[in-house]
């Protein structure tokens, strides 16, 4: 289990580093071209089409880092109708499910990658299109990794019964 979390902490801080990043870059250049629009009538070319590019591989980082902390889409209702264990069996299932989802999906992105993108395409700065739309595949492959480790803890937890972060009991305001 250990292994498993140095793995997927290591590629967390990987996928944080280069978020913060990319939205740095995103917000910076965005201002820039605003500023320089408005009081020289004059922008970067390429500035628009690379901050979309950038919005995908910055969507990509999120829903990765949202997958791993398992703020996802979910139903928060079954948490108050089943005991921890009972949420930990679902939660398996659910995130078995997701990650099959999540696998078969990076596949039509290789896919869509090597037949709908030429190789030979080029776009922004002369590099290969392939370059700006690889984050499809290795998006939804590391969200699909992600899957697999939340299968796997939440697996463990239910086979050793241990409580989850928001099994914690409530503390009484001590007044009455």
């Amino acid at each position: 289990m250990k292994f498993i979390d140095k793995i997927s902490n290591a590629l967390s801080l990987t996928e944080r580093t280069l978020l913060v990043l990319f939205v740095f870059v995103m917000v910076g250049l965005s201002f820039l071209q605003v500023v320089l629009r408005n009081a020289f009538s004059f922008g970067f070319l390429w500035a628009d089409p690379f901050l979309r590019y950038i919005v995908v591989w910055v969507g990509f980082f999120g829903a990765i880092l949202a997958t791993k902390d398992e703020k996802h889409f979910g139903l928060d209702i079954l948490n108050r109708f089943l005991s921890p264990r009972s949420i930990h069996a679902v939660k398996t299932i659910i995130d078995a499910l997701a990650c099959v989802v999540a696998f078969l999906l990076a596949q039509a992105a290789v896919q869509f990658l090597f037949e709908a993108i030429g190789p030979e395409e080029k776009d922004l700065f002369d590099l290969p299109r392939r370059l700006y739309f690889a984050i499809i595949p290795i998006g939804f492959g590391l969200i699909t990794l992600e899957f697999f480790f939340n299968v796997i803890r939440n697996a463990h937890k239910f086979i050793t019964n241990a409580p989850s972060a928001n099994d914690q009991p409530q503390q009484s305001s001590g007044q009455a």
